[in-house]
């Protein structure tokens, strides 16, 4: 624990310092992040601040629903650059943080906060390959999410090099070999807390025009485990593949549809391959999302559709999850706006009753203009949440789980929460 608390007192003593000597040296230097915290209680239930998620379900809807405060501080700046031949080195890093919202002074010497070194890579471009970019290191790597529920449900994520936007006339490839090592005690083996590697090679061709104002993005993604952990079948492969359309421009915002398959080690997840998951596992996702927002309306906002899939070996073990949600707003005055957020998850297990949680938000915005990715956000809201006997049992026995028999609601199967938050990027 010692250890672990001044290591991440290094970390970030060392960003401090790399970006205080960089600005003594004239060199530029960015300073962007993101940010969100605040406050809140259950109102029929005592205590402090809950939040309503669905067990099974990859997601939550996050509007007056997020327990914690998390940051992400990106330290960036060019190293290096001729503007007469377009050359151009540039450092990338960033240390995230996640506090549990309780207190004052919350660390990790209690288990009150987490550390967590997110970014560090180098990108060079006109180096006489085109218009190519190559980085190496560790990075957010190309990564979709859906903003409202907070779900990346296509990133691959973490130690890596690459080459991207490469012209092969219909579209721009990018390549990216990964690289992920899980730690884990199996004891069906003598070698026990051993190390098992698992390399990526992430293969994406995008920018390809299928319509006015619409693209088309499609990648393979290949793992390959140790040879000697797949020899005594103690890890697999994966293999995943994907296909997104994006569509500009619709209603002042843009649509999104991706399907994607999943199977092996990666089934469940790109960034943290399972290891010991059976070749055969699959999952299967359609994710549909839009975001609106007209010119000269007062009105935005998001919506999200989403189906997914899991097919496992071991029997009993896989489930469909369905999630629908939006999130409409409405800006009163130029700063002063309103949002009114409506999720409803259902988890079907294969062996097992059906669980649904409904959760509406409705939440007083204070911003610098209208919009719906307007920030800083101050927010006040109200969630109120309901889910049924399945998702309660679900739930477990834990006494910070608000869906839980023993968690501030008790037996009930639904809750009302109030709070105040804000978000921020920069």
């Amino acid at each position: 624990m010692a250890q672990r608390r001044i290591l991440s007192y290094l970390i970030a003593a060392c960003a401090a310092g790399l970006a205080a000597a960089a600005q003594a040296d004239g060199l530029p230097i960015d300073f962007h992040g993101y940010a969100r915290s605040g406050i809140g209680s259950a109102v029929n239930g005592g205590g402090s601040m809950t939040c309503f998620a669905l067990a099974g379900a990859g997601s939550k809807y996050r509007l007056g629903n997020e327990c914690e405060t998390y940051a992400e501080l990106a330290f960036g700046g060019t190293a290096y650059e001729k503007k007469e031949t377009g050359t151009k080195f540039r450092i990338e890093s960033m240390l995230a943080v996640s506090a549990k919202q309780f207190q004052d002074w919350e660390s990790d010497a209690n288990d009150a906060a987490e550390f967590a070194f997110r970014q560090m890579y180098v990108t060079a471009e006109g180096v006489g390959l085109g218009d190519t970019k190559v980085w190496a290191g560790k990075r957010y790597y190309d990564r979709h999410d859906v903003h409202m529920i907070d779900y990346y449900f296509w990133d691959n994520s973490g130690p890596g090099a690459g080459i991207e936007n490469i012209d092969v006339g219909i579209g721009k490839l990018a390549y990216a070999w990964r690289q992920n090592t899980v730690e884990t005690s199996d004891t069906s083996v003598q070698n026990l807390d051993r190390k098992i590697g698992v390399s990526g090679h992430d293969f994406r061709l995008s920018g390809i025009k299928v319509n006015e104002g619409g693209e088309l993005t499609l990648s393979v993604d290949f793992r390959f485990a140790n040879k000697a952990d797949q020899d005594n079948g103690t890890a697999t492969d994966g293999q995943a593949f994907n296909i997104m359309h994006t569509q500009a421009d619709v209603f002042g915002g843009f649509n999104q549809a991706a399907f994607q398959f999943q199977r092996g080690d990666i089934a469940d997840s790109y960034g943290y391959p399972n290891v010991t998951a059976d070749k055969n596992d699959k999952t299967y996702r359609f994710v549909e999302q839009m975001v609106w927002q007209p010119k000269n309306s007062n009105w935005s906002g998001q919506l999200v559709a989403l189906w997914e899939k899991k097919d496992k070996v071991q029997a009993g073990a896989g489930q469909t999850w369905i999630s629908l949600g939006a999130r409409p707003v409405y800006a009163f005055t130029e700063h002063l706006a309103g949002a009114l957020e409506v999720g409803y998850d259902q988890v079907k297990p294969e062996d097992g009753d059906t669980r649904y949680l409904a959760k509406a938000t409705a939440a007083f915005l204070i911003q610098p203009q209208p919009g719906y990715w307007s920030r800083p956000q101050l927010r006040l809201f109200a969630t109120y949440a309901k889910w049924n006997d399945a998702a309660q049992a679900a739930a477990g026995n834990s006494v910070n789980n608000p869906l839980s028999f023993n968690g501030p609601f008790g037996d009930r199967l639904d809750g009302l929460t109030v709070g105040a938050q804000a978000e921020a990027w920069w």
